[in-house]
Parts: structure tokens; C-alpha cells; sequence
């Protein structure tokens, strides 16, 4: 599977339209991260790609062909609720071993998945025994137990500590490094930004903005802040300061060793030719960027 697109989805729940004529393609090698508020319709459109919710109008493709969400097409997803449940009384390894025998899946191949999320030690301890974050590590090692040609990852990050998190960055770049596909749907844009490779925000049931965090922070017209590392002969430095005033594109600061304007991205450029004006007096640069995070916001009309 190269490409799994949704092709104008659409899904109504009474008078509420909970999707409307979505359209997002899926591409073999790469983490898709959908975001938006709640109510925004990501919940929906996960349940559609499960099979779990049928579409009053839409339809799917794989490799540009029209495909049915078929028993077929379940066997292909992984999938990691945001709730996971297991029963309280089973081991993990017990856990495991069900949706094995279930999958057709050998007890080796499940031996070597708790090792992989990092349980073989504690496998034969009770669920009830497990935090949080193992209960996450467990549900991960379900989803990723037959390895699916989609991944599916709803809020995966949730209760996992550094070791946690570690695997699961692990297994979203071996789901790339074998062309497989990604979707994960989070709250938490910044500690999944540098491990997606695109983003899908949704708003009422409607696709706002999609593409690479670049071609997003393109969008929300957010200026980035550029500071200057300075030397100490003040009467240049002021005289830095002022050429960046003349040039008007965005307010100045000045502290102690470093002096910064905001500007819009497309003027960058035009603020090296003034730096390059000014040799010995500027010693260093650095380009900070809005976060995901502004650049949500000012997407969705709150900032």
C-alpha cells in the first residue's frame, strides 16, 4: 500500500455534521498527525478508517483505487485506542497472547513484541499491577502485534514516561524505515512535531490547514524572531539598532550581548543583507521560530 486517501467523507449524527467533506491523503513511509479541538471531528474520522462508523457520503482509495473497509481491510490496521482496557487479573503476557491466537500470530512473535515495547520483564505480572504508561506500552504491542500496513494511534503519548516515550518514537521511525503508514491524532503538537511528517487539522468537521509544520506556519502568517549575538562597541550596536528600525518590518529588542526583531518569514533574507552591513558587530544569528503550538492557535482563530 502506497497511498490511502479518503476522498470527501462526509458523516452527519442528527442535525450535527461530523465530518464534511474531508479529503487527506495517507503516503506509504510517513506519520500523519491530525490535531484539532474537541468536537472537531478527528475522533470520527479514526472510527471511519476502523470500519467502526460508516460515511453518509465519501469513499476511500488505495493506489488511486476505490477500496471497501471490508474484513480485509481491518486485518491491515493497528490500532491503539486513547482509553486502553485490559482485564485487570491477566498478565500481560496472558493479554498478549489472546489477540495472538486471535491474529494467528506465533507465542514467539509475541515474545519478541513485549520485548520490543519494553514489558518482557514484567510479563508475567497482573495488568492490575501496571501503570499507566505500561498499560500504554501494552496496548502499543496489540497494535503493532501483527504489523500493520497502517498504524493507527489515538493520544499515544498519554501516561508515558521518558523510557515509554523512547519506544514509541522507535516504532514510528521503523513504521517509516519499512514504508508502512502512520495517523496519530494528539492534543500534544509539540512532542510529536519533529516525529510527524505532516499534519492534518481539522475544525468542525472540516479540513482548516494540511501539509509539513513549514507549510502550516506559512499559513498562520506568523512572524519569526531573529536575534542578533552582538559585540560590545555600543555606538555600532545602536547604530544596528537603528537601521533595523529605518527598515520597519518589525519591533526591535535589545539586551544584554544580543539585539532581536520580529519579522515575517519571507523577510528574513532581507535582514541578512543589514546584518552583513554591520562585520565584527554581529558574531552570531539565530532564527526562532513560532511553535506548533502559536501556530495552531492562530490557525484556529483564538490567537
Amino acid at each position: 500500500m502506497k497511498t490511502l486517501a479518503t476522498r470527501g467523507v462526509f458523516v452527519r449524527f442528527g442535525e450535527v455534521d461530523a465530518l464534511d467533506d474531508v479529503s487527506i491523503v495517507l503516503e506509504a513511509g510517513q506519520a500523519t498527525m491530525l490535531a484539532g479541538p474537541n468536537g472537531a471531528g478527528k475522533t470520527t474520522l479514526l472510527k471511519v478508517l476502523l470500519g467502526l462508523v460508516r460515511p453518509d457520503h465519501g469513499a476511500f482509495e488505495v493506489d488511486g483505487e476505490r477500496a471497501l473497509v471490508d474484513n480485509d481491510w481491518k486485518r491491515r490496521i493497528g490500532y491503539l485506542p486513547e482509553a486502553v482496557a485490559f482485564s485487570e487479573n491477566l498478565s500481560g503476557q496472558q493479554q498478549l497472547r489472546f489477540f495472538a491466537r486471535a491474529r494467528g500470530v506465533s507465542r514467539e512473535h509475541t515474545e519478541a513484541v513485549l520485548e520490543r515495547v519494553g514489558l518482557h520483564a514484567a510479563r508475567r505480572r497482573a495488568v492490575r499491577g501496571y501503570s499507566r504508561g505500561m498499560r500504554q506500552r501494552l496496548g502499543l504491542a496489540v497494535a503493532i502485534l501483527t504489523k500493520p500496513d497502517l498504524l493507527i494511534l489515538d493520544e499515544p503519548t498519554a501516561g508515558l514516561d521518558q523510557e515509554g516515550l523512547a519506544v514509541l518514537w522507535s516504532v514510528l521511525e521503523e513504521w517509516r524505515e519499512q514504508q508502512r503508514m502512520v495517523l496519530v491524532s494528539t492534543h500534544d503538537l509539540a512532542l510529536m512535531e519533529r516525529r510527524v511528517d505532516q499534519m492534518c487539522v481539522l475544525q468542525k468537521g472540516r479540513v482548516l490547514a494540511q501539509g509539513s509544520a513549514n507549510d502550516l506556519r506559512m499559513a498562520a502568517r506568523l512572524p519569526h524572531h531573529v536575534w542578533f549575538e552582538v559585540g560590545d562597541d555600543d555606538a555600532r550596536v545602536r547604530l544596528l539598532c537603528e537601521a533595523m528600525e529605518k527598515w520597519g518590518k518589525g519591533r526591535v529588542e535589545r539586551g544584554e550581548g544580543i539585539v532581536g526583531v520580529e519579522v515575517a518569514p519571507e523577510a528574513i533574507l532581507e535582514l541578512m543583507e543589514i546584518q552583513s552591513g554591520f562585520p565584527g558587530t554581529v558574531r552570531g544569528l539565530r532564527v526562532e521560530e513560532p511553535t506548533l503550538d502559536i501556530v495552531y492557535d492562530r490557525l484556529l482563530g483564538v490567537a
